[in-house]
């Protein structure tokens, strides 16, 4: 059997191309078996591999027809990517908001920040829903004061001047005076303003309202984030004129001068201002 598969493959003949009118021989080539299967399996082989090569490169969109399926799943898994992305971006925002509107009301934080706190408004709001403890305003940020030393506030005032410069903050109300000015030492994270009855309080700087309520301790509050992470915090006033979730600009009238809240001695605004997180003096950064 062996000797015949041997023999089939040296046998020859030829492969001849005549010209039909006269039969002239115009090509002839003598091939054996062997020689043509060789020959054949290369050009299969080449026609296969040059097919494969055009179908995942070049001219992949027109000769593989599950391409277009393929790039429309890879799109919208990349569009899903993008948005899962940005809602973390937003929750996180989010928390962030929250967080501030939280430590400004006197409540517990979680350390990771996963609770969120419902919408304050002034017209649902009811006095009578508000706790009687003594911490209910300021209660976090004073217990950071009380572990820290004032000069580690006034360094890290010093390294940030030009990014709370470049913000040019306005003075909040067009007339007053300062009758009690920034005192760590004394627990008094702000400043005092004595202005005119009704007197109309303006936004210091672009920003959000995160915070527009009332408290036991300070009245009725309002709070603005602006840029490069500073607040600016309102007390004590007789009407809030914006709510949280409104966008402001500087110049801005937010709310009108009061005399509400536990901690007031009479008619004036109490404004307070936070960088990153760390009280600083008003005084060094507004204009009155």
């Amino acid at each position: 059997m062996r000797k015949k598969i041997i023999k089939w493959l040296q046998s020859k003949f030829h492969f001849v191309i005549r010209n039909d009118a006269d039969l002239k021989e115009l090509f002839i080539y003598k091939l054996s078996n062997f020689r043509f299967i060789l020959i054949s399996f290369i050009i299969l082989f080449s026609f296969f591999t040059i097919s494969f090569y055009l179908s995942t490169t070049a001219l992949r969109y027109w000769f593989d027809p599950r391409f277009v399926e393929q790039l429309a799943n890879q799109q919208v898994i990349n569009l899903s990517e993008t948005v899962d992305s940005l809602i973390i971006e937003s929750n996180n925002k989010d928390n962030y908001i929250n967080n501030i509107k939280s430590i400004l009301q006197g409540k517990e934080n979680d350390n990771n920040f996963s609770n969120t706190l419902d919408d304050i408004s002034i017209d649902t709001l009811s006095k009578k829903n508000l706790t009687s403890k003594s911490n209910s305003i300021d209660s976090i940020f004073r217990k950071q004061f009380e572990e820290s030393n004032n000069n580690y506030f006034n360094n890290n005032i010093e390294n940030n001047f030009d990014e709370i410069l470049n913000l040019n903050l306005f003075s909040p109300v067009s007339s007053g005076i300062v009758s009690s000015k920034y005192d760590v030492s004394k627990k008094h994270y702000g400043i005092d303003i004595l202005c005119g009855k009704d007197e109309p309080i303006k936004a210091i700087a672009d920003g959000t309202i995160i915070l527009s309520s009332w408290t036991k301790d300070s009245g009725y509050i309002i709070s603005i984030y602006h840029s490069n992470n500073l607040v600016s915090i309102y007390k004590h006033n007789s009407k809030l004129l914006r709510n949280v979730g409104d966008n402001v600009s500087s110049g801005d009238i937010i709310a009108i001068i009061g005399n509400t809240g536990e901690l007031s001695s009479g008619p004036h605004l109490h404004l307070e201002l936070w960088f990153n997180g760390k009280s600083i003096n008003p005084l060094q950064f507004v204009s009155f």
